[in-house]
């Protein structure tokens, strides 16, 4: 889940950050007594340059991962301060990839909301066959019967995985 683009972390105002700061840290903190969370058993891993936010998003982040690092049941990426190029050119200083060391499994399905019809460095690494789902319907505004729609359009496709 692209929680922030690396870009809304270098180029917002100070005031914007201050706002995304908030609501990334109250939503880390929400995370880790969020029922589904825990009664899934959903390991949670942030992914990205968390140098850019702040030391209480940090240490909610870490705080989340350790209350998380046990769990079985699937895993819950989160992209902080994350784009495709950000992890490109981390990749080219000589270090391995972010994602793939944080086990980001490849990705099946890509919903975008807002009408938006790119992928802004979303995982490009775990996309490459991943469907892609549009739809006009605001981040805000999007409830579970849109979901459940963007599953039914998945289920619909045929996957051939570039054959």
């Amino acid at each position: 889940m692209y929680v922030l683009s690396y870009e809304n972390c270098t180029r917002r105002s100070p005031i914007e950050k201050a706002v995304l700061e908030d609501l990334l840290v109250n939503g880390l903190r929400d995370l880790r007594s969020d029922p589904i969370i825990n009664g899934e058993r959903i390991s949670v891993r942030l992914v990205g340059d968390l140098s850019l936010v702040s030391e209480a998003a940090r240490r909610e982040g870490a705080a989340l991962e350790e209350h998380t690092a046990s769990y079985d049941g699937g895993s819950l990426h989160l992209g902080v301060c994350y784009s495709g190029e950000w992890e490109r050119n981390v990749i080219a200083t000589g270090t391995a990839s972010p994602s793939l060391a944080a086990g980001v499994p490849p990705i099946d399905l890509v919903i975008r909301t807002g009408g938006m019809r790119r992928l802004s460095g979303f995982f490009p690494l775990q996309t490459s066959y991943a469907e892609l789902y549009f739809t006009e319907t605001l981040w805000p505004e999007f409830t579970r019967e849109e979901l459940k729609k963007a599953l039914e359009w998945f289920e619909l496709q045929k996957r051939n995985f570039g054959a």
